[in-house]
């Protein structure tokens, strides 16, 4: 009976520390530390425009190994599949998923419950190369394809270093989807999917997570046959969490919000400008 009791006690110290260990927040992540500069339609004919945004929100920094998080199975977004689908998951977000509230949650499971945060795993990247995530219903499945590219990857002396498994905290990246939604993928998720992003950013013993919403930018999602938009941007840890880049995951998820009207190019034009003089830079003093 004496051991029956240290042992319970045993576990109940060990899973509280693990779970305290896990909630540590060591930093306050910025959203300045990702930020978008250009935008382009690609519909062949429309050229690259500047657009000066900073990520819409962002979570961390906390110590832990993402890679080590409930993966999905079957990555379509359906609630409690994978870690962002996760309510209060580690206390890191209060609400049904990371950076989404009841209202936004769908009934994508056919189940008759909104109950569905919407976020899929696009893929991951680390030194050893990029690893696509696999969405499936039971009878169709897609191969993600990767989206996301770092390049021109600097250490904090400024010296050029490899983007993953390094020193870098900070450079660009580009965003690069197909033209258009591929067939396999909308067979999947439907015609009209990805209001926003989660770019997770692992380095040292830590991570931050950086979401874009396309609504913050005045995009609708991509319908089917609508042409996608490409980005470039920057990324710059180094304050945040300090140590060199190990790895970069990508999620995408499934809109729950009306489409918004797309303002007319002259508009765009003039929204995109206009940042440009609105836009902060961060303080390095």
């Amino acid at each position: 009976m004496i051991f029956a009791i240290k042992g319970a006690l045993l576990t109940l110290l060990v899973t509280t520390s693990l779970n305290v260990y896990a909630k540590k927040l060591i930093n306050e992540c910025q959203t300045i530390d990702v930020q978008i500069n250009t935008i382009k339609l690609l519909d062949g004919v429309s050229v690259e425009m500047p657009l000066v945004a900073n990520a819409s929100d962002c979570l961390g920094a906390f110590e832990g190994n993402n890679s080590a998080f409930d993966k999905p199975i079957q990555n379509l977004g359906y609630d409690e599949d994978g870690w962002l689908n996760k309510e209060d998951y580690n206390a890191w977000w209060d609400g049904p998923g990371a950076f989404v509230n009841d209202v936004d949650l769908l009934d994508l499971d056919g189940d008759g419950a909104e109950d569905d945060p919407g976020w899929i795993l696009v893929g991951k990247e680390e030194q050893s190369g990029f690893e696509g995530g696999v969405s499936s219903d039971g009878t169709l499945t897609y191969n993600h394809e990767q989206l996301v590219t770092l390049n021109h990857c600097k250490t904090g002396d400024e010296d050029n270093t490899s983007c993953f498994g390094g020193e870098a905290v900070k450079g660009q990246w580009v965003y690069t989807p197909p033209a258009q939604n591929p067939t396999g993928l909308l067979d999947l998720v439907g015609g009209d999917f990805f209001d926003q992003v989660a770019i997770i950013f692992k380095a040292g013993n830590a991570f931050a997570i950086y979401n874009f919403n396309v609504i913050d930018l005045g995009l609708d999602p991509a319908l089917a046959g609508d042409y996608n938009f490409a980005f470039t941007g920057t990324w710059d840890i180094s304050e945040t969490l300090g140590s060199g880049l190990s790895n970069l995951s990508f999620w995408a998820k499934d809109p729950s919000v009306p489409s918004v009207q797309v303002p007319e190019p002259a508009t765009l034009i003039l929204m995109m400008m206009s940042g440009l003089f609105c836009f902060n830079r961060r303080n390095k003093a």
